[in-house]
């Protein structure tokens, strides 16, 4: 006979777990978390945020899947958990970012294991990198030799210039399709002309060209910058690997 067909052994009854979040009973501290980074979006756009803050106009390319009104619910929902916050500058044209809380900073690791579990559980799909073959990108930093080494183990065609000077004259010779450039070696001038003669290749050729800035992370005066200066979207410095690759592959999908 069981132990609990005697009364003297019947365990008093197991009640739900609960958690005081919105006066919602929870029955494990999972469902927590899922309702709180569940769905489709969430989690990604949490991992771009993990080391600096982006525009609303930065993550829509650096999830190029998404419709703006998701995005924006998505975003919205983050900041209702106390996982995002934005900030508005005063410029011209204004600027809105979006970045982590402390709260949200205490998700980074898990997001971080979910790109490494993606990369393993996926790495003969490649993840999608296999769309960068023959995509020409113009690297412009003084540290273009080690970008260029990584790019081009995804097929990428890259050319490497360690100043605006040398970039100008690789642009009269080549068409690229993304430029890649540390925002450290541009000054009003010289930014000028090479954006100057981005957007006339752009005319000619008649395509976009996708023009991303490496800034140093935190920066919100550089990130501004960058963004008058036309960039589409940055990287921040040191730059990461899967950062990199993912922004150009999203520019490029």
């Amino acid at each position: 006979m069981s132990a609990f067909a005697n009364s003297e052994f019947v365990p008093h009854v197991v009640k739900s777990y609960q958690m005081d979040t919105n006066s919602k009973k929870y029955r494990c501290p999972v469902e927590v978390t899922i309702e709180a980074i569940g769905g489709k979006w969430k989690c990604v756009i949490l991992w771009w945020l993990r080391r600096d803050a982006r525009r609303f106009s930065e993550l829509k390319l650096l999830l190029p899947n998404i419709t703006q009104k998701v995005l924006t619910q998505q975003l919205r929902e983050l900041e209702a958990e106390g996982l995002i916050s934005r900030e508005s500058y005063k410029e011209s044209p204004p600027r809105v970012e979006y970045f982590l809380t402390s709260e949200g900073q205490t998700l980074t690791p898990i997001t971080e294991l979910m790109c490494s579990w993606g990369k393993q559980h996926k790495s003969d799909y490649q993840l999608g990198y296999c769309r960068l073959e023959n995509v020409r990108v113009l690297v412009v930093s003084n540290d273009s030799a080690s970008l260029c080494a990584v790019l081009q183990e995804y097929g990428t065609v890259v050319v490497a210039a360690t100043s605006v000077k040398e970039a100008l004259i690789l642009l009269d010779g080549d068409c690229v399709d993304i430029l890649l450039v540390d925002l450290a070696l541009l000054n009003e001038e010289n930014s000028q002309v090479l954006i100057g003669k981005i957007r006339q290749i752009e005319r000619q050729m008649q395509k976009n060209i996708g023009m991303v800035a490496i800034v140093a992370m935190g920066d919100a005066l550089e990130r501004g910058r960058a963004f008058r200066m036309g960039f589409a979207v940055h990287l921040p410095s040191p730059v990461e690997v899967q950062e990199m690759v993912g922004t150009v592959t999203s520019l490029f999908s």
